[in-house]
């Protein structure tokens, strides 16, 4: 039973260290759009992801889980890093990319975390309307990425 509660915990915690840390790669990536409606988006997911940083973090407080020790790490390096400042000849599929990556990264944290079983309703509510709200986000940037190039 420890087994699975720290298993538990560790899911949590990965989560909360990317939710942490893609702020800082989405404002970067938005600092090299040039099309101001998208660059509002990756802002919006910035500071959304921020706030659901803060909420994990209450949260786990509250079951008494220590938060990790949030060091610079690459966990969503790998997701994000890439050159924006060409032209679009590739038509925004490097942001279309990155909102696929980073939305199935996120989708695949969130589902793992709500698979397991949450006793704490209000953590599982909390989870699910996070969720829902990255999904509606990384929905909204790659819209607003298609438009960028439709006219």
């Amino acid at each position: 039973m420890e087994k699975i509660c720290q298993n538990f915990e560790e899911k949590l915690c990965t989560l909360l260290s990317f939710l942490t840390q893609l702020p800082a790669e989405l404002e970067m990536i938005a600092d090299e759009i040039d099309n101001e409606n998208l660059k509002n988006a990756l802002s919006m997911v910035a500071d959304e992801s921020i706030q659901y940083a803060k909420e994990l973090n209450a949260q786990l407080r509250s079951l008494e889980i220590k938060p990790p020790h949030l060091e610079q790490s690459n966990l969503g390096a790998a997701l994000l890093q890439q050159d924006f400042s060409g032209p679009g000849v590739m038509k925004g599929r490097e942001v279309s990319s990155i909102c696929e990556k980073s939305e199935a990264f996120f989708t695949k944290l969130y589902m793992d975390i709500l698979g397991d079983y949450l006793p704490n309703t209000s953590l599982s509510a909390m989870m699910n309307y996070q969720l829902l709200g990255i999904k509606s986000a990384f929905m909204r940037i790659r819209f607003l990425n298609s438009l960028r190039f439709s006219s």
